[in-house]
């Protein structure tokens, strides 16, 4: 019986999709959990398909280049408190990109959303 060495790898380990994706194992984590990157549970392991990580790939390099501002900069254009902002998002009302742990708004998403806002008079 051989075993053949040369077969191609078609699962990674989540410290390997981290370290292919530049990122940290907790990231990779979190993006499973909150079901943004599909992935197979074997007792305590978590292994992910290697189409998966490709496009998990791709899309990581897509959301970290959001031009837009951060709640922190929100802040500063209009008077309005960190938790309310995080409430227009996470009721769908202010679109915005997670990139790690921070939200991003576009800036075309932000004047958009004020514009929809003005009262006429």
């Amino acid at each position: 019986m051989s075993i053949n060495k040369n077969v191609e790898k078609e699962f990674f380990t989540l410290k390997e999709v981290a370290e292919a994706i530049g990122a940290s194992y907790g990231t990779v984590k979190r993006d499973i959990d909150h079901g943004n990157l599909p992935a197979y549970r074997v007792g305590r392991k978590y292994f992910v398909g290697k189409e998966d990580v490709v496009n998990y790939r791709t899309n990581m390099h897509e959301r970290r280049n959001v031009n837009g501002y951060t709640i922190q900069e929100l802040m500063e254009k209009i008077p309005l408190s960190y938790a309310f902002i995080v409430e227009l998002i996470k009721s769908k009302k202010l679109e915005a990109v997670k990139v790690g742990r921070q939200y991003i708004i576009p800036f075309e998403t932000f004047e958009s959303f004020m514009k929809n806002k003005k009262i006429e008079g």
